[in-house]
């Protein structure tokens, strides 16, 4: 009876849980009834960072409820964006972009797209800015395409495909010069190239700059000059057509409420006439440029389109891969054929020879060959400056190939334990059930395909107490809330499906 009574508690305690994190039954109270989390793709004291940190500063003034900003980097900004489309839509994470986001998202191609999000504000444009060492004598942009005509000339900055990158295709285009780009993987590396005068042009932000006088500014990307910056021209004044910015502001997952977005954009609106926040702005030579939802999404699709188009012209969409002599398919057969046969000759053709052991050698030097022969395909342009994506795949596969073979040189040495046959059938039910647990996980939630995993384990492993099994599977759910939610602050997926 104890067990019983204990099983329906912990039902009830489970659809409760259920009911708060999927049904919203605990928002009665208006929004926003708790600290709202500002998710940032980069380390503490970057450029978004500090922005956002500046937002939840200033927003305590309007807002009933604190900003809260959480760090979350990796994959420029692909481990954030992921973050915030795992999360419900229910207006407390907000994520921080940056117009480097949509070359990201082009680039990469990953799982996460524009469309997943719902655009809330731009707060600030930051104007690109060409900058030169002072020992290079340039004083304005025209120095600087005298100086193309004589030397070839290299611009340097972080990222191949970058915003910076663009601005610097855009440029050249627009001065009728020709250059170089090459990638220092990151500001602060080009910017220390810079003062030690590697490269005669660097392209970034105005901000860049501070501190450092060796560097200088020849034209700003803006429309006017900036107050911070009054001796800067911009290329406009040159009479060049080129306004070209970094723009950051902040954007919820698509599907928030409508009450979560008008109160949010309503108090961004409000920090955004902040005279604290425009001294933010004019301290990092930024422009304060709040635009709304709508004029926003906007702006964004239209410049995602733009990015689409420079990002092909400058050949930094290419898939990077070859077309092999055969498909794939017949590739895989034809490297089972040779190993087959090469297992074959090295028993003398004795099939009784060849047991459990050798075949599972010759699967993995299988899909050693296999995926070996796929890095062959990759195709990395030569003046693309990364890291060949083949090198680490090539290493686990030859390394597997070698344990192969060292595993049939034990069998046929008798170095190895005997083979001696279990329940197949109760390992391969395991293992299809775990596979479809891992499938599940990321579409319908934690919450929901554990308990279901974990009586489904027990069924088949012949556990018939069905109140045992209740009390373990929707005990261990609660128990995994109370740990990695509440008190570690872990947040277990939700699942896409369902959110």
């Amino acid at each position: 009876m104890t067990k019983k009574i204990l099983a329906i508690l912990f039902i009830l305690a489970y659809l409760g849980l259920l009911g708060v994190l999927y049904f919203n039954v605990n928002s009665d109270a208006a929004y926003p009834n708790k600290p709202v989390t500002i998710v940032v793709h980069s380390k503490p004291g970057s450029a978004i960072d500090l922005m956002s940190r500046k937002v939840a500063e200033i927003a305590r003034k309007y807002s009933k409820e604190p900003f809260v900003v959480e760090n979350r980097p990796g994959t420029q900004g692909i481990v954030a964006m992921q973050y915030v489309v795992d999360r419900k839509a229910d207006g407390y994470t907000l994520l921080g972009v940056t117009k480097s986001f949509l070359s990201t998202l082009i680039v990469n191609k990953s799982d996460v797209s524009i469309s997943d999000f719902s655009f809330l504000a731009k707060m600030i444009s930051d104007p690109e800015a060409i900058i030169t060492n002072k020992k290079r004598g340039f004083n304005t942009i025209f120095d600087v395409v005298e100086d193309a005509k004589k030397h070839k000339q290299n611009w340097i900055g972080p990222g191949t495909g970058s915003r910076d990158h663009l601005m610097a295709i855009k440029t050249w285009k627009k001065l009728g010069i020709e250059a170089e780009w090459v990638d220092y993987k990151s500001g602060p590396q080009s910017i220390l190239a810079m003062m030690r005068d590697e490269a005669p042009i660097y392209v970034g932000n105005p901000a860049d700059i501070t501190g450092k006088k060796d560097l200088k500014i020849v034209a700003l990307a803006a429309k006017v000059r900036h107050k911070g910056l009054p001796d800067v021209e911009t290329f406009k004044e040159r009479g060049i057509d080129l306004v070209e910015s970094m723009w950051r502001g902040f954007a919820f997952k698509k599907g928030t409420p409508e009450q979560a977005v008008k109160y949010m954009s309503d108090v961004l609106e409000k920090v955004s006439k902040d005279q604290e926040w425009e001294d933010y702005c004019e301290s990092v030579y930024a422009f304060s440029d709040y635009t709304p939802p709508i004029e926003f999404s906007r702006q964004v699709e239209s410049e995602s389109t733009e990015t689409v188009e420079l990002l092909k012209n400058a050949g930094l969409l290419n898939s990077y891969i070859k077309k092999g002599v055969l498909p794939l398919w017949a590739v895989a057969i034809l490297i089972w054929a040779v190993i087959v046969f090469g297992l074959l000759i090295l028993f003398r053709f004795d099939i009784k020879k060849i047991n459990f052991n050798i075949l599972l050698a010759g699967f993995f030097m299988w899909v050693a060959a296999f995926f070996y022969y796929q890095t062959m395909l990759f195709d990395i342009p030569e003046g693309l400056n990364i890291t060949s994506p083949a090198l680490i795949p090539r290493i686990w596969s030859i390394a597997l190939f070698i344990f192969s073979i060292w595993n049939i040189y034990n069998e046929i040495k008798g170095r190895n334990k005997p083979y001696k046959p279990g329940n197949i059938k109760l390992v391969s039910k395991i293992l299809i059930v775990l596979l479809l647990y891992f499938i599940l996980i990321p579409q319908v939630g934690y919450f929901l395909s554990t308990p279901v995993f974990l009586l489904t384990s027990m069924y088949i492993l012949r556990y018939r107490n069905w109140w045992i099994m209740i009390i373990n599977a929707f005990g261990f759910v609660l128990f995994s809330y109370l740990v990695f939610e509440l008190l570690l602050k872990i947040d277990l997926p939700l699942g896409r499906l369902l959110m």
